[in-house]
């Protein structure tokens, strides 16, 4: 049985820094020379966080295909059917 070596994954974009911006404001950005998995998770919570605020419109986009988010089965982002589930 021949030993493996392990492979080594480089990153060959060196730097880039990914922002997120409300009507001009930063709300947060990723550093992705120095970031680590924490980093990337905890960006995209803040980009969920800032897309799900409103919730007036997600409910209204929902209801175009006919589905709902409000519903009291959290592990469904939207349904057709919240009754028979």
């Amino acid at each position: 049985m021949q030993k493996k070596e392990p492979e080594i994954i480089t990153n060959g974009n060196n730097e880039k820094i990914i922002e997120l911006r409300v009507n001009g404001a930063p709300l947060c950005y990723l550093n992705t020379k120095s970031a680590i998995s924490a980093d990337y998770l905890f960006f995209l919570k803040a980009v969920l966080e800032a897309l799900s605020v409103d919730s007036t419109s997600l409910e209204h986009e929902a209801n175009l295909a006919g589905k709902t988010t409000i519903h009291e089965h959290e592990a469904f982002a939207a349904i057709k059917d919240p009754i028979n589930l």
